[in-house]
């Protein structure tokens, strides 16, 4: 072996190899890229462009407001097959590569110069539909965002495994939901009936639904969505968390059987999410059960959109722009000629808005039929036993003995004086108004004083004398006669 390619020896640089110099070097690599930035452009300009609708107008994922707007790209004639509007794409924006929609395809673009090629189409499945598309330049300008930010939430991410894997069929519907349509459940909301005739016809009622109290909520929604389906068109049914879009999914399957609805939430996980989002998408699912995201799903033929606890505050999306589930379906249920339902055990102020502008109908009980699903019960009370007379239930109270005479409010005879207010203190610093006053002869007082005796409470009276206060109380922690009272001041009884 020479000296110089001995181990640990590098050779000297020469004049035969000025190239191994640090600053040749920098100098040739710089050259190399300049070379290869130069061929690639000529490549891209020698490109063929598509000769049919050569212009791609893509909205590309970025979160600022100034650039909220379809951007001009040629189309290659090697992708005009896959560049079809509603596939993902990648472009070349601002010296990076960027990913976006492409939402359309034209015959010319208003640049008068050349225009950038589309890089490459990332997968050939029209993921955005053109409704779920003007759905986010809607909901974008009503609350004030940018469509890239809506469509995040539109769009679940792709997942190529399940994309290359083919949707399945519906099976058949069971002769339950093609026989005539069976309203038992709905029996007690008078305009029930004609709501879901309307629906199970095609049309589009509207209505806010104020359930009754224990009312079978997910199979009454489950009957509304088969009533659609009836006529061929989808539904989609938005609850606020999963527990309840579990039982909307047993009261779904238990109808209609399995196989004939999805559930899109963020438990599901990545792949089952996507697998379900695409089965609607392909138009194998008519049926959409789910929380927020499930607002934006791109069914076919949307005939029914539902939310259910429109008040609960998990319908509200945490990031921008903050849509609203119930104004999402809204706006899409006046966009697409759908029948929309608002329901609840409460109603909202926004859905009672909706009752009195006269937008939507009322689906509400009769008052008396509420009152009988009603069971009024107050904390601590024991079941009501016939023959009680005081209001909380329990065995009749004994006999009390009269308050001493020198109590604050009694008279001569160690009754309360008529119109003696009464408060009762459950815990020091708490006030409840016992209802109504004492009556004639004190006989007010024993209903009182068994309230007292139920709850432990502590029955307060006081009065000034001799420039203190005098208290007369029942139960625990009542004050000596004549000492300083120690209750606060809003809780003292007037006399």
């Amino acid at each position: 072996m020479s000296e110089t390619g001995r181990a640990g020896e590098s050779p000297a640089p020469s004049e035969e190899q000025p190239e191994l110099l640090p600053g040749m070097v920098r100098h040739t690599v710089k050259q190399s890229q300049a070379k290869a930035r130069a061929t690639r452009a000529r490549k891209v300009a020698e490109q063929a462009i598509s000769a049919e609708l050569p212009v791609a107008r893509v909205l590309v994922d970025v979160a600022l407001a100034h650039l909220d707007r379809t951007f001009d790209y040629a189309v290659p004639e090697s992708m005009a097959d896959d560049a079809q509007p509603g596939v993902r794409v990648k472009v070349r924006f601002a010296g990076h590569d960027v990913d976006g929609f492409l939402l359309e395809r034209a015959e010319a673009s208003d640049h008068a110069g050349r225009l950038a090629p589309l890089r490459r189409v990332v997968s050939p499945e029209p993921v955005l539909t053109p409704a779920v598309a003007a759905l986010a330049s809607e909901v974008a300008e009503r609350y004030a965002g940018v469509r890239s930010d809506v469509l995040r939430l539109a769009v679940p991410p792709r997942h190529a495994t399940t994309e290359k894997q083919p949707s399945p069929a519906e099976p058949a519907l069971p002769p339950s939901a093609t026989a005539p349509l069976d309203t038992g459940a709905w029996a007690d909301y008078p305009h029930a009936t004609p709501f879901l005739t309307h629906l199970a016809e095609g049309r589009a009622p509207r209505a806010v639904w104020s359930a009754a109290p224990g009312e079978d909520w997910p199979a009454m929604l489950a009957q509304a969505a088969a009533a659609a389906l009836r006529h061929g068109r989808s539904a989609i049914l938005c609850v606020p968390d999963g527990k309840d879009a579990a039982r909307l999914d047993a009261a779904l399957t238990d109808l209609l059987g399995a196989d004939h609805h999805v559930v899109l939430t963020a438990d599901s996980g990545p792949t089952a999410r996507y697998r379900d989002f695409l089965a609607v998408l392909r138009g194998t699912r008519r049926i959409v059960v789910g929380s927020r995201a499930a607002a934006f799903a791109p069914v076919t033929d949307l005939g029914l959109a539902v939310v259910w606890d429109d008040g609960d505050d998990l319908h509200a999306e945490p990031r921008a722009p903050y849509p609203h589930t119930r104004e999402v379906l809204l706006l899409r249920g006046a966009r697409e000629d759908a029948a929309v339902l608002v329901g609840g055990f409460s109603r909202s102020v926004e859905a009672d808005h909706l009752v009195r502008t006269g937008w939507a109908h009322e689906l509400a009980p009769p008052r008396d039929r509420a009152r009988q699903r009603c069971e009024r019960r107050r904390p601590g009370a024991r079941p009501q036993r016939a023959g009680c007379p005081h209001p909380q239930g329990g065995p009749r109270p004994p006999a009390r003995r009269p308050l001493p005479r020198s109590r604050a409010g009694a008279d001569p005879a160690g009754r309360l004086r008529p119109g003696t207010r009464l408060r009762a203190l459950s815990h020091a610093g708490a006030v409840r108004h016992v209802p109504g006053t004492a009556g004639a002869g004190g006989r007010h007082l024993a209903a009182c004083m068994s309230l007292v005796r139920h709850q432990r409470p502590r029955l307060v009276l006081l009065g000034v004398r001799r420039g203190r206060l005098a208290s007369a109380g029942a139960g625990r922690g009542t004050h000596r006669r004549g000492a300083r009272s120690r209750v606060p001041v809003h809780a003292r009884a007037h006399l």
